[in-house]
């Protein structure tokens, strides 16, 4: 799996792949239930940190923000392995 490093958010950013999408993993009012989200083919997830969350500017440059209910407060790693299993029960966006 190849490991990419970057300075900064801009850095992030500007350096992804063209028509690469980013899905900010976010509780937040604006975003979308995980249940319903169709997936986009090429994208990057964001998840952020366990105590703060995703970045300001990270919500900000998202092109979708999904979340999804728990009765638990779940550490990143179990958060990102629910968003990738959605994304394996084959709801893609075209």
């Amino acid at each position: 799996m190849p490991y990419f490093h970057y300075n900064t958010f801009d850095d992030f950013f500007n350096n992804l792949p063209k028509g690469t999408r980013i899905v900010g993993v976010e509780l937040t009012e604006e975003a979308e239930g995980l249940e319903t989200f169709h997936h986009p083919r090429r994208c990057v997830y964001l998840l952020g940190a366990e105590d703060h969350g995703l970045s300001k500017q990270a919500i900000e440059q998202s092109h979708f923000l999904v979340k999804f209910k728990s009765q638990l407060s779940l550490n990143v790693s179990v958060a990102g392995s629910i968003v990738m299993y959605d994304r394996l029960l084959g709801k893609p966006r075209s």
